[in-house]
């Protein structure tokens, strides 16, 4: 076996268990914030103005909106993509791997030192998600509202350290690695359904209150129901070293690992049967027990409830001195909610795959049998870091839902809507993040139909984006479009958004 062709062996079993995630990541991604066309071309907000169905998942107070002047509305397959991170570095990606540079010596070192830093140990994430909602109906009436909805989520988030890039681009090099290095990653994936039931109505109405009039003040719950399709966590935690050898001495490997990977299903009994067969016969082969095909997608045991709360102030401030559209009706919206409270276990067959030791591999002296020893290194790795692991039976893989805070602000006036929104994560699953984000957004109708949107997004999971959108939205049928990208991605890393409305009735 050539070298190089043992390299390409050795990156593949260094990265076995983001392979056996990546079964069913390929699909897998999810969101904090419900995406619909009309937020994402307007910078990523939405709540002090999202109506409809869509309310469920950012406002469920806004079910009591009458921004087109109908009392039902009826939507299919509206979707919504978002992925980024501060791995998703295109800056970086364009200086040294668009350019046509040999990413060898200085050139190599130099970019990696741009897109993780100095130290081995840094580590760079990237996440993905994308919801659809089959469909959707909400029923306004004067006093209160209703809605159902339904949507599908997936999300994958995935962390690396340098250590693991420099290993993936430096290959089996004593010099880079004679000293202890990390090397890292940590991989989550979730899959599931949801039915939202949403209510909302008008707790208060007051005709005048000092500038305003026509004082509204709604309130709405929506509790949901979750339904599991996949989920599967895995971490891995190692130091490599190796020293170059010598005719008096071997080229050495040392691998100090500890790994575990949670999950569940068919991949799980797969996996526990490897294990007991390994421990009867160490030579037998992993290969020969997994083979996922996915076949139990769907049915995995795994059931949870969440909600979202919202409140929404609505008032005529047209007699505000504002300069834009003077002669057009105002309407001021201030609102806030708190978005997938909840979590969702899966609970088919789970268990926990897990191994830790220290792995050191002496090799050949002779160049005769050079190809010999990186074909005997990869068996070895194989079979006793990676193949050779303890399974446990856990209670299942639970996930929290990635709730948000989020405050909102919109000024209609005419033709013309501004939009500010403001909110900040409870954790950092998936694209979520405790880091603060700020959304500014407007949307011009031109001729009352064709709405013509512009936003940017401040903070969060990525850098500024900047997001426009458009389409046709009449009173009665909306097919609109929206998309959003980051201009720099030195800071902290690149992000890309896309939503369409999918086909919206109202009557």
């Amino acid at each position: 076996m050539r070298r190089s062709d043992y390299f390409k062996r050795l990156q593949k079993l260094t990265v076995l268990m983001i392979l056996m995630t990546g079964l069913m990541s390929v699909d897998a991604l999810s969101q904090s914030r419900h995406f619909n066309a009309q937020s994402v071309g307007m910078g990523g907000g939405g709540t002090a103005y999202i109506d409809g169905f869509n309310a469920n998942f950012v406002n469920p107070a806004n079910l009591m909106l009458d921004t087109h002047r109908n009392r039902t509305q009826i939507g299919i397959a509206p979707t919504g993509f978002k992925a980024g991170g501060t791995l998703a570095n295109f800056a970086v990606y364009n200086d040294y791997l668009t350019t046509g540079l040999l990413i060898s010596g200085e050139t190599r070192e130099n970019m990696l030192n741009d897109w993780f830093g100095e130290s081995s140990a840094n580590t760079r994430q990237m996440a993905g998600t994308v919801n659809l909602s089959p469909i959707g109906v909400s029923h306004r009436r004067a006093g209160q509202a209703f809605s159902i909805a339904t949507r599908f989520r997936f999300t994958e988030d995935l962390t690396v350290n340098k250590g693991l890039a420099e290993l993936m681009t430096y290959g089996l090099d004593a010099d880079k690695f004679s000293d202890p290095t990390p090397v890292n990653f940590n991989s989550s994936t979730v899959a599931f359904a949801e039915i939202s039931f949403g209510y909302a109505r008008k707790l208060l109405e007051i005709p005048n209150l000092l500038f305003a009039k026509d004082v509204k003040l709604y309130a709405g719950v929506a509790p949901k129901f979750l339904y599991g399709v996949y989920a599967t966590d895995a971490d891995f935690q190692s130091t490599l070293q190796m020293t170059r050898g010598s005719q008096s001495s071997p080229f050495t490997v040392n691998h100090d690992f500890s790994y575990s990977l949670n999950t569940i299903g068919q991949l799980s009994e797969q996996l526990q049967a490897f294990e007991a067969a390994y421990n009867q016969d160490s030579d037998a082969d992993i290969d020969d027990y997994v083979d996922y095909e996915g076949d139990d997608i769907g049915d995995v045991d795994a059931t949870g409830f969440g909600v979202d709360l919202g409140a929404t102030l609505e008032m005529d401030v047209s007699y505000l001195p504002i300069p834009l559209f003077i002669d057009k009706d105002k309407t001021l919206r201030l609102s806030m909610s708190i978005t997938d409270l909840g979590s969702i276990t899966y609970k088919k067959t789970p268990s926990r795959i897990y191994a830790d030791g220290v792995f050191t591999y002496n090799g050949a002296q002779d160049e005769d049998s050079f190809d010999d020893y990186f074909d005997n290194l990869g068996d070895s790795l194989k079979t006793d870091v990676y193949g050779n692991f303890d399974a446990e039976q856990t209670g299942g893989i639970k996930h929290t839902l990635p709730g948000m805070y989020n405050f909102g602000a919109s000024l209609e006036m005419g033709k013309l809507l501004v939009a500010l929104d403001y909110g900040f994560g409870f954790n950092n699953d998936g694209i979520n993040s405790r880091r603060s984000v700020l959304n500014l957004g407007a949307q011009y109708r031109l001729f009352g139909f064709v709405p013509i949107r512009a936003g940017t997004t401040l903070g969060g999971y990525s850098s500024a984006a900047y997001s426009a959108g458009i389409g046709l939205d009449f009173q009665f049928l909306e097919f609109t479009v929206g998309a959003s990208t980051v201009a720099n991605s030195r800071n902290s890393g690149s992000s890309a958004t896309a939503a369409w409305s999918g086909f919206v009735i109202r009557f």
